[in-house]
């Protein structure tokens, strides 16, 4: 990683999911973030979550597989610093 490229994590919030044909996410709003993945854990992404955006409770954290289209087969939840690490192997590499 060379030190002119930026990361950003985009968090769609609020929002919920919704199955008809597909499974979509729907409501809520986006943020983008500029973040440093070499210091994102499990942890600092709860943070970033809770404090930064002022959520009180997380019920969970999901990401999805940025080569996949759809979204029913291609959710991960983010639920500890492995699960975190298998989503920063998908952003440095877009």
């Amino acid at each position: 990683m060379s030190l002119d490229e930026e990361y950003y994590i985009i968090l769609h919030v609020g929002g919920h999911f919704v199955k008809d044909l597909y499974v979509r996410y729907v409501g809520g709003e986006v943020i983008r973030l500029k973040e440093d993945p070499n210091t994102i854990s499990y942890f600092e992404l709860c943070k970033i979550v809770k404090i930064g955006l002022g959520f009180n409770i997380i019920m969970l954290i999901y990401f999805h597989e940025p080569s996949t289209v759809r979204l029913q087969n291609n959710l991960r939840v983010i639920y500890d610093d492995t699960s975190t690490i298998a989503m920063l192997d998908f952003w440095v590499k877009f």
